[in-house]
């Protein structure tokens, strides 16, 4: 019988085909014994079967394809929010002439150059190592997101991507409406 294989072989067959390929526990693998090369999907499509990250993370209904592209259109968004909450750290941090924040202007994201201007008191050194702990988990958050979101573009699946591009843009548009400096980005 059949066994529910689709390839009409058992799941113990060793048997083999003309490309070299034999079935072995319901995988093509080389009848060599060679390691083989995983075949993935290389040009765009607009399927709801998808397989995203991890073969858990399925979809095979409009409905979990939706939630997953909601999904990633979030994490895309918060990935320029993340992005600009460094480069605000970062600016607020070079202001202040002990290592703390200096309070800055909301449009420009310059120090406020006032007596009034509230600046952090703490010690320099562990105002700085707090500082750089801080800058480095969100670096850590920042590079992951980027490899991730970068992995779920290339399932290939158009709405993927596009929600990935979308996300990318509109979080832009939120948390950089602001930049003084256009060409400089987000981050």
């Amino acid at each position: 019988g059949m066994n529910g294989n689709k390839s009409g072989m058992s799941n113990n067959s060793q048997g083999s085909n003309s490309s070299g390929m034999k079935m072995m526990d319901g995988h093509m693998m080389p009848a060599d014994n060679s390691v083989a090369m995983m075949m993935m999907q290389m040009t765009f499509y607009a399927g709801v079967d998808c397989t995203v990250l991890i073969k858990q993370w399925k979809t095979s209904n409009a409905g979990e394809l939706l939630g997953t592209v909601l999904f990633w259109f979030l994490v895309a968004l918060l990935h320029q929010g993340t992005k600009r909450l460094r480069r605000s750290l970062h600016n607020r941090q070079k202001a202040s002439p002990r290592g703390g924040f200096a309070k800055l202007d909301e449009q420009e994201g310059s120090p406020i150059q006032s007596p009034e201007a509230a600046i952090v008191e703490a010690p320099n050194s562990w105002c700085k190592l707090k500082n750089h702990i801080l800058q480095s988990f969100l670096q850590l958050v920042q590079t992951t997101t980027s490899f991730l979101l970068m992995l779920v573009f290339m399932t290939y699946n158009v709405w993927l991507a596009v929600a990935i591009v979308l996300g990318d843009m509109c979080g832009y548009m939120i948390f950089c409406y602001d930049m003084p400096d256009l060409s400089s980005g987000c981050g």
